[in-house]
């Protein structure tokens, strides 16, 4: 049995994502540095949900949520890369690798997006921050005990 790791399924989306686009895609973490130069794509961990599915945890449920972001140059353009990124996230099966050895794949998954929002720049100066949106994606796992 496979289990599905958290940092295997960012790893999978960023790389997708890169690849189906061309576009840079940046791992949001503590102290990034976001690229001077647009369109390109960001991920970030959310909030992670857990639950019980048996009595004596035999089955656990965890869905993994990310917030994927698109930053362009126009309105126009990010429109036009917010549905590239909308039919990855409704029709793409992601291959499943290993963060900690990329050449091995280990299955496929699907993610299911929530939420689809454009957000307004707050401070006008910032100019990394026009013409976003951000997508809610969560991938469903099931876990059963050794």
């Amino acid at each position: 049995m496979i289990i599905t790791k958290q940092i295997d399924l960012q790893y999978s989306i960023k790389q997708h994502l890169a690849e189906k686009t061309g576009y840079k895609v940046v791992w949001i973490y503590d102290g990034v540095t976001l690229p001077d130069t647009k369109p390109f794509i960001t991920i970030e961990q959310m909030q992670n949900n857990t639950s019980m599915l048996a009595k004596l945890r035999e089955t656990v449920r965890t869905i993994y949520h990310f917030q994927v972001g698109i930053n362009a140059n126009s309105v126009t353009e990010r429109a036009v890369v917010q549905e590239i990124v909308r039919q990855i996230f409704l029709f793409d099966k992601i291959k499943l690798i290993d963060a900690m050895d990329p050449s091995k794949e280990l299955g496929l998954f699907c993610v299911d997006m929530t939420g689809e929002t454009p957000i307004p720049v707050e401070d006008i100066e910032d100019k990394t921050s026009y013409h976003r949106v951000f997508f809610d994606i969560e991938v469903d796992a099931t876990y059963q005990a050794h």
